[in-house]
């Protein structure tokens, strides 16, 4: 059934105005390794600073957004052609830091940068033969996360966003400009990558689940053993059988089922049927 206009009362919808959220509560949060850690002490800039003070200079952060990248399906229903996500696309988000007068913050992101992209050479970096090279990932991906939050958080401790950038990192450092003008803040913006988001109490990881069951693994193939091995095992010491009569050695098996497993292979193989075939029937 279609939905209609509902009147309301001027005092009702002045009540939910009146609770709408404002953009000026945040803090954001980065939370380096410690390879990041040791390339910022390298250059006089403390673990201390990067904990309680560095997230305290964003002046304007942004909370992410994400979209789904589709392809277009046409034939599966005559005349119609539809769109289908494929693949979930983050955005990379901006944040502006303000510098504080010991440009400790410039230098900071100026070391992780450094990091990513090291020079070889002469220690000053100026040399006309210096050669650069990237590390790996581990090394320079950190987390970071953002807290948007209402200015009675701290009394209710209810109505916040929380998001987390999983294994984020500094894609690029923009140009700060300066003038002669009467002076104002310098403000250096950062923009940032990372793998995916987790929105706290929104966000849920699901058991993958494959063949045999719920599987640990990024194989879909893999999962935890199945019932028919469970009730083996549970019933072998109880259960007399003739296995000594099989000539179970003489069974080519690999997989993670024991004598179980052997015996299932040994089936197959009297009715001729290959090794291949032992993980379609578990």
């Amino acid at each position: 059934m279609s939905r209609r206009p509902k009147k309301y009362p001027i005092n009702d919808i002045r009540s939910r105005f009146q609770t709408v959220a404002l953009d000026n509560k945040y803090q954001v949060f980065i939370e380096p390794n410690l390879n990041v850690y040791n390339a910022a002490a390298d250059v006089g800039i403390s673990r201390r600073f990067i904990d309680e003070d560095l997230g305290l200079y964003v002046s304007d952060a942004v909370l992410p957004g994400s979209s789904f990248a589709d392809v277009e399906v046409s034939g599966d229903r005559q005349g119609v052609t539809e769109r289908m996500p494929f693949k979930r696309i983050y955005d990379d988000v901006t944040f502006t830091f303000m510098v504080d007068r010991e440009y400790k913050v410039l230098r900071y992101f100026e070391a992780w940068m450094q990091l990513i992209n090291p020079l070889h050479g002469d220690t000053d970096g100026k040399a006309d033969n210096q050669v650069m090279t990237l590390n790996y990932p581990k090394d320079y991906k950190c987390t970071m996360s953002i807290m948007k939050f209402n200015k009675d958080y701290f009394k209710r401790g209810i109505g916040f966003a929380y998001y987390c950038f999983v294994r984020s990192w500094p894609l690029s450092m923009s140009s700060v400009p300066v003038n002669y003008d009467s002076g104002s803040v310098l403000k250096l913006n950062v923009t940032f990558r990372y793998e995916r988001y987790v929105m706290e109490n929104v966000t849920k990881g699901m058991l993958r689940s494959g063949w045999k069951g719920y599987s640990d693994s990024f194989d879909p193939w893999l999962g935890t053993l199945p019932s028919a091995y469970q009730r083996y095992e549970s019933n072998l010491q109880n259960t007399q059988d003739d296995r000594e009569n099989d000539n179970l050695e003489d069974v080519t098996y690999i997989g993670p089922y024991g004598n179980w497993g052997r015996e299932e292979q040994k089936k197959l193989n009297d009715r001729g049927m290959g090794w291949y075939n032992l993980w379609g029937l578990l």
